[in-house]
């Protein structure tokens, strides 16, 4: 396919430099968007969640292009909304993955470009969707890695994943994880890392979010043990909820992560623009 070019590119929520638009709320609560140029026919629309507020935004943004002569926008969505909320797991929940894309698709958008979604079932409810997977964000981060370097798959539902991202970074050896949780209430009780010796290798976590970091801290604990010299965690999506100290307690180097959800780098969370991924990259599906 050919890659998406960006003629004319706003961004949600707006940068601080001219956005093309304005943003406020009226005293009643509605949000409220008012665009300060004309757009062109051809629209790139690059979305960061953050929060369901967002999600209105997007649409009034999106209306308000109609509306001015935009006819073709095409919709960068690098963390789409509700992506861990892709089946019900309890009697009386609603599928929220679904709801969220039926808001989007009824907004007819040129195509949709999400950034190693959760799962299959994300891509399989948008319309004129392009999937980029994580492929080149963690080749460049691991080509600024020195050391003995093994890729380490977090639990079963990651290992098509991890084998798939092995073999675009040339074989990279990988090592499988599996965590045990109680069926009661849903809690990691263990965590099973299966290699016997890890003895100066630099193991690198390769997950798409990271929200809590449990699964991660008991993992780094178990590589530990195991004797890894060093461990990276490289997640997609990282929240920012996470208990960074915890991290670090259970031996995390360092974490990498794209901008898709937070902004901001620190002396443990290092964050690249996941742009440049979502612009020359993705497969129509």
């Amino acid at each position: 396919m050919e890659n998406c070019i960006i003629k004319d590119l706003y961004q949600l929520p707006a940068p601080e430099q001219d956005s093309g638009y304005q943003h406020f709320c009226f005293g009643g609560g509605e949000n409220h968007i008012r665009l300060t140029s004309t757009p062109t026919k051809d629209v790139s629309l690059l979305f960061h969640y953050q929060g369901d507020s967002s999600i209105v935004q997007l649409l009034l943004l999106t209306d308000a292009l109609k509306r001015s002569g935009a006819n073709n926008i095409h919709l960068l969505a690098p963390y789409f909304p509700g992506a861990r909320q892709d089946r019900v797991c309890n009697p009386g929940e609603p599928l929220s993955v679904s709801v969220y894309a039926s808001l989007v698709n009824a907004q007819h958008y040129a195509s949709i470009t999400v950034f190693d979604p959760h799962s299959d079932v994300t891509p399989a409810l948008l319309d004129r969707v392009k999937v980029v997977k994580n492929h080149v964000f963690v080749a460049k981060v691991v080509g600024g890695i020195n050391g003995n370097i093994t890729l380490v798959s977090p639990d079963a539902g990651a290992n098509k994943k991890i084998f798939d991202l092995s073999a675009y970074l040339g074989g990279v050896p990988v090592v499988r994880a599996d965590k045990i949780r109680d069926v009661r209430d849903g809690k990691i009780i263990a965590t099973e890392v299966f290699a016997d010796d890890l003895h100066g290798t630099t193991c690198v976590i390769v997950d798409d979010i990271c929200a809590g970091g449990r699964t991660f801290i008991e993992l780094a604990k178990k590589l530990k043990e195991k004797g890894a010299e060093k461990i990276v965690l490289i997640v997609s999506h990282y929240e920012g909820s996470a208990d960074e100290l915890a991290l670090q307690q259970s031996g995390i180097d360092n974490v990498f992560c794209t901008d898709s959800l937070l902004s901001q780098s620190s002396s443990f969370v290092n964050v690249s623009t996941v742009a440049p991924y979502l612009i020359s990259q993705g497969e129509v599906k």
